[in-house]
């Protein structure tokens, strides 16, 4: 049982009330000093107010519901005022890129199956300055608030994806949605991954990952309230991971590459092995629009994440040697480790807009708590931050927008972006505290205490649009320079590196039309490392996507057939190994990934609103190489025959 203070929450509890008490008037003000204003102000920037027209059309005429009449946006467009609307995707193209390493453009480095641990190959810049878990592993299967989708139809609305890869992997996504009225949305989402594993297979159902998300969400536009917006959004995502370790083979003859494609026979470090990452939470973001120049809102969220990590070994008797360490002389163990993170936020602010620019001003507060199980104590944060946003419309075509956050002691984020038909052009700045977890943890097999300075890190990325009418070329550059950068070591221990590291990759998109039904894309980059913590920071030096298709439209775009073949080319380079015991990518200098070239043969083909893929993935395996590894000791997909389908319903 965790003990907190009586005067530590006598405090927060007062605050809170505080807060609330302050919130209740201003939302009563505003009401009252709203009524004086028409609905009509407001109906050409938030079309949800016009739908009550359309009412006297649609019960004169025959409906007829489809993608056009459904349509979706985030709630960042509500508060930033740029309220796009996005209609679901109907067309077939590259339906077939449903695992994790093809979603990702092929710019991430996993395990090798759909649902293991994975990181981008390119350096990002942290989004949040202030203290985190550390543990982001399993981040890209967490649908949190930022990524749901806000619908407005005018019928029931359906999604159902189901994929089915070969080698027991199979995908399932489900969303529905449904307006009651132009006042209140209501809508959930589900999605499932059970996937066997690949190596040391036993039997049919031996998971290797088994995943469930699941989000319900909506709006509420109170009819005698027309003024005021909510949207809401309750998430959660258990993810269950069996660890391995890795080839034994890898591991102790890293040279012997011939005995490292033996797939479901294959020995592995581990046998039951087991990381967990639970974490969910509740949101809501609610606005209040006095007239276009000036609106009030507030955002609010719970967010909690479980980890765990499970095993026994024996040292003497198994390969458990090659991941753990004996623990005071004792060669058998098991180790339970767990750990919890605890954020609360809450955000106030104002916001507006005219014909050319729209801008946003905040003060958040964020209170983050971190209980290791073995640490003895929780550490605890409280963060207050001011930020700001202004988006500048120069010109119908040149948009700027400029943004940033400070955190009070000296964090901050800023960050720039240009967009026009021509150019393309993006920066940030962004100086972060380091994680919980690089400074903060005991375990059963390691622990650490440590105080690194915060992380800095200048991040630019341009692009140049060239195109003609058959034509379209693209360079691009992309610039990290990054100061006191936090890894882990060979050791599998925290480290700050001691000198910059500065990452210069530039590439370029081409795409050519080849005929009328052909088409050719292709993506190239190239990287170079420098500075004087260079040898930290891995990365391949050349990759290339390409993409050579045959598309035919039928029927007035009823039927639709893209078949094509897809190219993965990555030089050589050594990549991070991976730690299950702490779910993190580490430095290792021992084995090094060999350069390899993955085929994809698909066929994507749409009938209405069924669309329907077959794919032969990693087609050239024994033809050219046997295998590839994407993370030392694990291979990537072995050849395989998927199949999958997505139908939509509009009523």
């Amino acid at each position: 049982m965790i003990k907190i203070e009586t005067n530590t929450e006598f405090v927060f509890l007062r605050v809170l009330r505080r807060v609330l008490l302050i919130s209740t008037l201003l939302f009563t003000v505003f009401a009252a000093y709203s009524q004086r204003r028409t609905v009509g102000e407001l109906g050409s920037r938030d079309s949800l107010l016009n739908r009550r027209q359309e009412r006297i059309i649609r019960d004169t005429v025959k409906n007829n519901y489809s993608a056009k009449t459904t349509r979706f946006t985030y709630e960042k467009n509500f508060k930033f005022n740029d309220l796009i609307f996005y209609n679901p995707d109907t067309i077939p193209d590259n339906l077939h890129r449903f695992t994790d390493f093809e979603k990702n453009n092929n710019f991430i480095q996993n395990l090798g199956g759909i649902g293991t641990a994975l990181r981008p190959l390119f350096y990002e810049g942290r989004s949040v300055v202030g203290r985190t878990s550390g543990y982001h592993a399993y981040d890209a299967f967490y649908i949190g608030p930022d990524k749901i989708k806000y619908f407005d139809t005018r019928s029931p609305y359906t999604d159902i994806n189901a994929t089915f890869g070969g080698g027991g992997r199979a995908i399932t996504d489900v969303l529905f949605s449904l307006n009651d009225s132009t006042q209140f949305n209501l809508g959930f989402s589900y999605s499932g991954i059970r996937a066997d594993k690949q190596l040391s297979f036993l039997t049919r159902g031996d998971r290797s990952v088994e995943s469930t998300n699941w989000n319900i969400f909506g709006f509420l536009r109170p009819k005698k309230l027309p003024r005021y917006l909510l949207l809401f959004n309750l998430t959660q995502m258990k993810h269950t991971a069996a660890e391995q370790g890795g080839i034994v083979e890898a591991i102790t003859m890293p040279t012997a590459d011939t005995l490292f494609y033996d797939y479901l026979d294959e020995d592995v470090a581990l046998d039951e092995a087991e990381s967990y990452d639970k974490r969910g939470g509740l949101h809501i973001y609610q606005q209040y629009d006095l007239d276009s120049v000036f609106q009030v809102y507030h955002s609010a969220t719970l967010f909690d994440q479980i980890l765990r990590y499970n095993d026994t070994y024996d040292i003497k008797t198994s390969t458990d040697s090659l991941i753990y360490v004996p623990v005071n002389t004792d060669s058998a163990g098991t180790i339970a480790d767990r750990t919890a993170f605890r954020e609360f936020t809450n955000e106030f602010g104002i916001k507006g807009y005219t014909k050319k620019f729209a801008y946003t001003l905040f003060y958040r507060n964020r209170s983050v708590r971190y209980d290791n199980l073995l640490l003895g104590e929780v550490r605890k944060d409280s963060e207050s931050y001011l930020g700001g946003t202004l988006r500048q419309q120069v010109t119908p075509k040149i948009f700027l927008t400029a943004s940033g956050e400070y955190l009070i002691g000296g964090n901050y984020l800023i960050k720039g972006d240009f967009k026009s038909d021509f150019f393309t052009a993006r920066f940030s700045r962004v100086k972060a505290k380091p994680s919980y977890l690089s400074e903060f943890y005991t375990g059963e097999q390691r622990n650490w205490t440590n105080t690194f300075n915060d992380e800095v890190s200048d991040n630019l990325y341009g692009e140049i649009k060239l195109n003609t009418k058959r034509l379209s070329f693209r360079p691009f550059l992309r610039f990290n320079r990054i100061t006191d950068h936090v890894y882990f070591g060979p050791d599998r221990l925290p480290l700050q590196a001691s000198d910059d590291i500065v990452l210069f990759s530039p590439g370029a998109h081409f795409d050519y039309q080849l005929s009328n039904k052909w088409n050719w894309k292709s993506t190239t980059v190239f990287s170079s490392l420098s500075g004087g913590s260079a040898d930290v920071y891995r990365i391949p030096e050349l990759m290339i996507n390409a993409q050579l298709a045959h598309t035919n439209i039928l029927f007035d775009g009823k039927m639709i057939i893209q078949t094509g073949m897809d190219v993965h080319y990555r030089t050589a380079y050594r990549a991070y190994a991976y730690d299950p015991v702490v779910q993190q990518f580490y430095q290792q200098n021992t084995i090094e990934n060999d350069a390899f070239v993955k085929i994809d043969l698909f066929l994507n083909f749409k009938v209405q609103n069924f669309i329907f893929f077959i794919k032969s993935g990693h087609f050239n395996q024994g033809l050219i190489g046997d295998g590839y590894f994407l993370t030392p000791y694990f291979t990537g997909n072995r050849q395989s025959l998927d199949i999958g389908a997505r139908w939509s319903f509009y009523d």
